[in-house]
Formats: C-alpha cells, structure tokens, sequence
C-alpha cells in the first residue's frame, strides 16, 4: 500500500468542491440522509466520493484514510459498505448490462441485517440508471421504509432512466464535468507533457477518469475506425449495418457516438467562423468540407440524432440500434469521401 493509496479518498475527488462540501457538511451535522442520488456523467468522481462517504462513516476516525477499514472500503472489501454493479444476466455474459431484481433483493436483505462490524450499512448502486424496472419498483420500497443506520447511494448519469418516484426519495448531489484547463493542469501535475495535456483534456468531454487512463493510441484507432465507417454510403442507409463487419459492443457503439458528436459539433463550429482553438480536432481532412457542403439545418439534425442515440445506449436499447439511428441520421452529411 503506497502512502497516496493510504490517505483520505476526499482528498482525491478534484474538481467537485460543491459535493464534496454537501456530503462533508452532513457529516459534521451527523444529518447523513438515508438515500443520495450521485447525479452527473461518468469519469467525474461520482464513485470516488460514494467511497469515501463510506470511509468517513464506517472509520473510528472520520475517515482517516489509513486505517484497515478505510482500506477495505477503497479496496472494496469491507463488508459494511457493498458497491453493486450493472452486470450481463447470468444465462447470457453476453447480454445487456443491467441491475435485476435479486440485486435489490440482496440489497433488502443485507439492510434488514445488524452491520457486520460499523456503524452503518452502505450500498452503493453504480450505474443506477441501468436498472431494470422491476428493480426499481422494489427498490422503492426500501427507500419508502429504510432500516436504522443504512446509506443508499444511486450513481447515475441519465435521472429520466428511472421512476421519479424513486429519485424523490434521495437527496441529490450533483456532480459537473471539469473544465479543460483544470483537467489539463492535472495532467501536467502528473508529468504529462503540457500539448498531450491538452488534447487528452479534450478529448475526455470534462471526465477526469477518462483523462488520467486515455490511451491516446486506442483513442485514435478509434476515431478511424469510426470515421471510416461513417464514409460507407451502405452503412447510412436503413438496415444496412449488418453489412459493415464492426463489433458492435456497448462500449464500441459509445465511443463512436462519441467521435460522431465531436466531428458534428467541428464542423458546425467551423461553418460559423468559430476560432480553431475551440475544436476537438480542427487537422482532421473532411472537416472543411463537410462544413462547407453541409447545411446548418442538417448539422443541427444530425447532433439531436445522435443525443437521442447516446440517450438510448444509456438507456438499455440495443447498441446495433442506437448506431444505426445515428448512421442513418447522419445521412445529410456532405464532403465525405466514400
């Protein structure tokens, strides 16, 4: 265990004083709710700071940071604070991610339990906004009658993904994307040189987590592979996908959505006169001529089509689907070379 790893998990989350000073704040009262919904995209610190809610309550100390239960709640291993997570159906590995109902009952049933060793019992439900409507429906029962001493934590990034019925009931804490420049001068506090710094800033979208862990080989390869796609005339027709040969994984089709709204957004950018400064990647070849050969019309069409698009990813809909509606929404584009 390095001395970094050893220290408070507050001291980590960069860039969220606002949540940081809520949960910190509610500690020192001893007014912890008994349900919070972490509200913000991914990569921001919203686990972080679940965790070291977690440490600050199950510590002696207040969440010292070195002690063996602040170590086990970091490592995920304390038997008092449990992280449940979106996972494939046991029959399919490979099928849709989601939280099921025996997650919540296991939940139900680990609340109604006297905690193992601290004060308190903590469940943290990461990626929340992947549970299944008959999760929720049972979820919502414990948070109308919650046991002594428990702490629901719901992290999710898409709040319309679940009943208000259940959001209601939690507390919400809000979580921002950084700005470049703070996720940039990280980076460089880290020895990253200070030109990488700043493409990787911009190209996490404000997500810190995916700053500090880019790969920006991968990420190129990437934006290729998602580009050449997009030059297919084939693969911008209705039900003409499955001719393009793409591994179409959740994961995939998210980081494609991803180049797609960056590319979108350039060359709406660069139609309007904006300074090159402000694109992701003003070098990129067809950039010019898609501004120039694309109405504004359809440049705005085209990112409304691939929110929904990423809407519908985070919302359990088929990753085949969700790139095809945003393939075929992004058939006005002109000034892509086939």
């Amino acid at each position: 265990m390095t001395h970094q790893a050893a220290r408070p998990l507050w001291e980590a989350l960069v860039g969220q004083e606002g949540a940081a000073t809520a949960l910190r704040r509610a500690l020192a009262r001893d007014r912890v709710a008994h349900a919070y919904a972490f509200l913000g995209p991914a990569g921001v610190g919203r686990r972080l700071a679940a965790l070291a809610l977690g440490q600050s309550l199950l510590c002696r100390d207040g969440g010292c940071g070195g002690c063996s239960a602040c170590r086990r709640v970091a490592a995920g291993q304390h038997p008092d604070c449990r992280v449940i997570t979106a996972t494939p159906p046991a029959e399919n590995p490979r099928g849709t991610p989601a939280i099921r109902i025996e997650d919540i009952r296991a939940v139900e049933h680990g609340a109604a339990l006297t905690a193992h060793e601290g004060p308190y019992k903590i469940f943290v439900l990461d990626e929340a906004d992947r549970m299944t409507a008959e999760a929720a429906q049972a979820l919502l029962k414990t948070l109308e009658e919650p046991p002594l001493r428990t702490v629901l934590i719901l992290i999710l990034a898409n709040p319309r993904a679940l009943p208000p019925t259940v959001l209601s009931r939690c507390q919400h804490i809000r979580f921002r994307p950084l700005a470049e420049p703070e996720i940039a001068r990280l980076l460089e506090e880290r020895g990253v040189e200070p030109a990488l710094a700043r493409r990787q800033a911009r190209v996490s979208g404000g997500q810190v987590g995916l700053a500090l862990t880019a790969d920006l080989t991968s990420l190129d390869a990437r934006e290729t592979a998602a580009l050449a796609l997009l030059r297919t005339p084939r693969a911008r027709q209705p039900g003409r996908l499955d001719e393009a040969n793409l591994d179409r994984d959740r994961g995939t089709v998210a980081g494609y959505l991803e180049v797609y709204l960056r590319f979108c957004r350039d060359a709406l950018c660069l139609q309007s006169g904006a300074d090159p400064s402000l694109l992701f990647d003003p070098d990129r070849g067809e950039l010019a001529e898609v501004a120039a050969g694309t109405p504004r019309v359809a440049l705005i069409a085209a990112l409304d089509v691939l929110r929904e698009a990423r809407v519908a990813l985070d919302g359990n809909v088929s990753p085949r689907l969700c790139l095809e509606q945003a393939l075929v929404g992004l058939g006005d584009l002109r000034g892509l070379a086939a």
